[in-house]
């Protein structure tokens, strides 16, 4: 009797098990996503590698995501305010192909994964590997920091994978002419055309310039120093250490030069130090500041920094509130504005069109094969945000690049944002 209870126990416990084994077949836990509004305070998460999982609205597809990388710096040494604004971007570049394209190869869904490069050049080469080869991305997006871009194409050349720079300048990135490197950001030699051009036709004769030793500001400063010779505009540099916080020695010779315009091509922390270091010698706003990149855009972080020290500069960006949109271009206001309340800057911008490009391309390419999705963008013609893009095969720095037109605008009142910004000068080069 004993003997046929505990087996009847036995079976029981068995039987008990397998029910409940099924029931957690049968309705699996969802996972979390990622939260689709990125922090852009300074108490960021610091973590190397995160997940974005697939739109809501595609969760009912079956297939396996399409993996796509997005590289790029959310937290310091990087400019982790920009990284962020990058990352918005890509995140609602993910959903317009789930929910506008129906999705990406064989009508797979797009799930962002992130790293964060810290501004790195050794963090953004290793994110670029663990991207590939462990999550196995079509492609990789969002690259800031020239230095580290620079870094990441050595990766990119070896394992193979399309990388699609967002707003790193450098010309040596493209004119590496790597198969897998494709740029839609203004390259350092247009910006340096444009930036002189600009000084020429606002009077100013004396052109002054103060950035860090990276490839970008040291970069952009051989660039400026050799368009201003071609244009007869006298031009001093003034190149500081990237981990300096008194940059008043600089700033003092550059006064003693007596410039007529002070381009601010730091980057990060530096970018906000020279503006309250400049006023505070009497430097700024006696000569006016002109920044090389739109980080002033970043609208409530700058004037919460600088008050009404910071009226009056000139900001040169890729966007203006006046651009014509894309029928893309236009969804994505839409969807950042009700996101986030605020309308979108030309980061976030163009976070959105590289993420679906790279996208786009691997949908038309109908495979992950890397060899084909490069093939398809070197080839092929894709709608932006703004205008139509395409990656032709061009000499040097122009090596798979599209290039956006050059606008400087001016904070002419405290408090303004990007929308109040005065259009000051518009400059489209042509070859």
């Amino acid at each position: 009797m004993n003997k046929i209870l505990c087996r009847l126990v036995t079976v029981l416990l068995v039987t008990t098990m397998f029910l409940a084994a099924c029931g957690s077949a049968a309705q699996p836990t969802a996972e979390q996503p990622a939260a689709s509004q990125p922090n852009t305070s300074s108490s960021q998460p610091t973590a190397s590698s995160q997940e974005q999982q697939p739109q809501s609205t595609m969760a009912q597809t079956d297939k396996e995501p399409v993996n796509l990388g997005a590289l790029l710096p959310l937290s310091e040494p990087g400019a982790s305010q920009a990284g962020q604004l990058i990352l918005r971007g890509i995140q609602l570049g993910a959903e317009y192909v789930n929910t506008e394209m129906g999705g990406s190869v064989d009508g797979r869904p797009v799930a962002v994964m992130v790293e964060d490069d810290k501004g790195t050049p050794e963090v953004g080469a290793s994110g670029y590997r663990r991207l590939v080869q462990e999550k196995n991305v079509i492609g990789v997006t969002g690259g800031y920091h020239s230095s580290v871009v620079l870094a990441e194409i050595e990766v990119a050349k070896e394992l193979g994978a399309p990388i699609v720079v967002t707003q790193a300048s450098n010309a040596d990135i493209t004119a590496s002419g790597y198969p897998q490197v494709f740029r839609t950001h203004l390259i350092d030699p247009v910006r340096a055309i444009a930036l002189v051009d600009f000084a020429k036709n606002q009077g100013f004769q004396r052109v002054a310039y103060i950035a860090d030793n990276t490839d970008f500001g040291v970069g952009l400063a051989a660039a400026v120093e050799a368009e201003a010779q071609k244009q007869g505009v006298d031009f001093k540099s003034m190149i500081y250490d990237k981990a300096a916080v008194d940059l008043t020695p600089e700033l003092l010779e550059l006064q003693a030069w007596k410039p007529d315009l002070l381009l601010n091509a730091g980057t990060g922390t530096p970018e906000h130090l020279i503006i309250d270091q400049a006023y505070d010698i009497g430097l700024y706003p006696d000569v006016p500041m002109l920044a090389t990149s739109d980080w002033p855009y970043r609208s409530d972080e700058y004037w919460s920094l600088h008050g009404n020290k910071g009226i009056g500069i000139y900001i040169l960006t890729s966007y203006h509130k006046d651009m014509q949109l894309t029928d893309r271009g236009q969804w994505f206001y839409d969807q950042y504005t009700k996101q986030f309340g605020e309308p979108p800057t030309y980061s976030s911008y163009n976070g959105f069109g590289d993420a679906v490009i790279l996208a786009e391309a691997a949908k038309r390419a109908g495979t992950t094969d890397y060899a084909a999705i490069v093939k398809e963008l070197a080839s092929g013609s894709f709608d932006f945000w703004a205008g139509t893009v395409s990656f032709p095969a061009g000499e040097g720095p122009f090596w798979h690049q599209w290039t956006p037109p050059v606008l400087i605008t001016q904070y002419t009142a405290a408090n303004q944002t990007q929308q109040d910004a005065k259009l000051i000068y518009t400059f489209n080069y042509s070859p």
